[in-house]
């Protein structure tokens, strides 16, 4: 597939000002466009901090731009230069370059007010010297950190936002970007709900919207979180919606266009829970776009460090699915927005790097991604719109090329089906989890999928409950006794395939219990409206202590770390994922591991994409580091096989429905297939 020069699919780069040259008359544009091989939807420029725009007072004059502008926060060199002296003539010049191949140009900052120079000595921007500690997030203790709270207000009285905006657009207008990426803790904050903003201005805030004033004394964020928490987080997720109208109000109306940072890398839950911001207030804001944080391919090989804490093995393996659910939920919850993830390459400032350290990685969540589904009345689409490569600087045109590679293949022309069950996105649902959470702990949907397609369930599309006639086949659902009566009814009136249903309220009248646990927090099961060999049943004996009113997360909530989760066993997921994939008969691989411990684990996965009434694409991937050979049964006669990721020639084994393969560490396999 010509997936680079198709015009449905975006194409973005982030990158920082060392990705071009200002010694070149034409700043090094055609050096990076023969490298790329294509040309880009848009280029978003890094440019660190809120001090760009706070800086620029018109293009009358040239000017040096900081060195935090010219290198993300200052890093010195680049691959493929020393960092460059730019100045704000020469950048509008840059930006004049890509205009004239047609490339949209995007600005994208941090909520940054200082940065590190070549010293090690800490600056401050000087619209905020002297007093920068009182626009900053303030956390339980009091102490200023995470940067600017853009939704605070500033000494002399005004909106920290009302001034960041007007300076933005200004910005925008005189260097003529084309649209800006509201980036990492101006699109949320850095700093969790559990731990700030508790500073006098935003407790003011909260007040003044709710009526609910915190006890003073320096326990307000205590407090608050225990007594108040639903409030808290609604009060936040209604004040970034009206930073978001404000700003994209404004983007707007100057002609612009506008895409936002998901919340962390969270999905709609975890954006509410942790970081107060709900994608579906910003979805109706106007924005054009959001860049989903997916870090899959890079957060499993991050070290303690960058971590906050050490992540076990068993956590590391569930990472890839984990993000997977969360960019299913996300393209659920934002139907009409363009949805373009974050496509994790390298980073020379962060020191990480996915295509040079871990490209199988790469591969694997290349094509996972464009091949999960969202199922409405115009059929499949993917659940990504296309790619926003991060970064994209320091790649030859070798480089480009593999990854191009990854994404070719991985594309797919016309998909008419996908094996297993549609996952069910209900609105209505989130935000009752969100309470039986705060309650109970009670289990949420994208913690059930991400478990699920762990334990090799088939679960690679979703479908929001208004679309649900569109789905010809099973479908799960979760938690349906979080459901509103009249979806409830919908889902158990479907008559286009089997209904699964885990989770709060699984239990029905005509549903077969077909796995149950018991455990010392209640219960889990996975129930179906068909007949089913036989029933298991679970002893789950591990305790759950977690307070849900007293209880903080670990790492102070921050999203590299799972929030507490009640802990169903492996085992659960396990049988419920074979249930599902018997009882939709879908793909199943042979090749199980029995761990130390005694756990079963099922390291290869397999997707079949349904291209024709006789073809398919089959798409197997690898949780391990190292090499797996598993058998795969297809449950249909193979004809003929060939695999898009090995060598013309290469010949695939097959006897009957089953394959043979070796799956590189943490990689994946594609393959195009004929029945018989």
């Amino acid at each position: 597939m010509d997936f680079f020069h198709q015009d449905s699919w975006q194409k973005f780069t982030w990158i920082e000002l060392t990705g071009f040259d200002r010694e070149k008359e034409d700043f090094g544009v055609e050096d990076f466009l023969h490298r790329t091989g294509f040309v880009p939807t848009g280029v978003s420029f890094l440019l660190y901090w809120v001090g760009f725009v706070f800086s620029h007072d018109g293009l009358d004059v040239e000017k040096p731009l900081s060195i935090a502008e010219d290198s993300y926060g200052a890093h010195p060199y680049a691959p493929e230069r020393p960092r460059q002296n730019w100045t704000n003539f020469e950048f509008k010049g840059l930006i004049d370059e890509l205009h004239k191949h047609g490339i949209k140009v995007y600005m994208s900052y941090f909520n940054m007010l200082s940065y590190s120079d070549d010293d090690d000595n800490t600056v401050i921007h000087p619209a905020f010297e002297g007093w920068h500690d009182k626009i900053m997030v303030e956390n339980r203790e009091g102490k200023p950190c995470g940067g600017i709270n853009v939704l605070r207000r500033m000494i002399n009285g005004e909106y920290f936002e009302d001034k960041l905006i007007e300076k933005t657009v200004s910005a925008m207008n005189d260097y003529g970007f084309d649209g800006i990426q509201i980036a990492d803790g101006i699109s949320s904050p850095r700093v969790t709900l559990e731990q700030g903003c508790f500073s006098k201005d935003m407790l003011e805030q909260f007040a003044d919207a709710t009526g609910i004033v915190a006890p003073e004394g320096g326990n307000a964020g205590k407090w608050i979180w225990e007594n108040k928490r639903w409030e808290w987080i609604n009060f936040n997720t209604d004040r970034w919606e009206i930073f978001y109208k404000k700003f994209i109000g404004a983007v707007k109306d100057a002609g612009k266009e506008a895409v936002f940072n998901s919340a962390w890398t969270r999905d709609p839950f975890e954006a509410m829970y942790r970081y107060g911001v709900d994608y579906r207030k910003v979805a109706k804001t106007g924005v054009d776009g959001c860049m989903v944080e997916d870090t899959s391919a890079g957060l499993a090989i991050l070290s303690e460090e960058d971590n906050l804490y050490l992540m076990t093995d068993a956590q590391r393996k569930r990472v890839h699915y984990e993000f997977l659910s969360v960019l299913m939920m996300n393209r659920a919850a934002m139907p009409d927005v363009k949805i373009t993830p974050l496509a994790g390459v390298h980073d020379t400032m962060e020191q990480w790097g996915v295509f040079e350290h871990m490209p199988t990685a790469m591969t694997r969540n290349v094509m996972n991604n464009l091949e999960t589904f969202i199922i409405n009345k115009d059929g499949l689409k993917p659940i990504t719109d296309g790619p926003f490569f991060c970064l994209s600087d320091g790649l030859s045109k070798t480089d480009w090329d593999f990854i191009k590679k990854q994404w070719e293949i991985g594309a797919i022309e016309k998909a008419t089906g996908v094996s297993g069950a549609t996952v069910i996105w209900s609105d209505a649902r989130v935000d009752h989890e969100l309470k039986a959470f705060i309650k109970n702990r009670n289990t949420p949907t994208h913690r059930l999928v991400s478990e699920l397609l762990y334990a090799g369930a088939n679960l690679y599309s979703i479908a929001r409950i208004e679309d649900i006639d569109s789905v010809n086949g099973p479908i799960l659902v979760t938690n349906p006794g979080l459901l509103p009566e009249y979806e409830l009814k919908k889902v158990l009136s479907f008559k286009n395939g089997s209904v699964f249903l885990i989770g709060d309220g699984a239990k029905r009248d005509g549903f077969e219990e077909a796995v149950f646990e018991e455990n010392s927090f209640g219960s889990i099961c996975i129930t179906v409206n068909g007949m089913i060999s036989e029933k298991k049943s679970i002893k789950n004996e591990k305790s759950y202590d977690f307070d849900p009113v007293t209880g903080l997360e670990k790492v102070e909530a921050i999203w590299t770390h799972p929030l507490c989760f009640q802990p169903v066993t492996g085992e659960f997921f396990l049988k419920a994922a074979d249930v599902i994939n018997e009882m939709t008969n879908a793909p199943t691989t042979n090749k199980e591991i029995v761990s130390e411990d005694g756990s079963i684990k099922r390291p290869c996965k397999c997707i079949m994409t349904f291209t024709g009434e006789k073809t398919a694409r089959v798409l197997l991937t690898n949780d391990d580091y190292f090499y797996n050979l598993p058998k795969v049964d297809l449950k249909r006669k193979i004809k003929a096989m060939k695999c898009l990721t090995k060598y013309d020639g290469y010949q695939v084994k097959f006897t009957s429905s089953v394959f043979g393969a070796r799956v590189p560490g943490r990689g994946a396999e594609a393959y195009e297939v004929e029945f018989e």
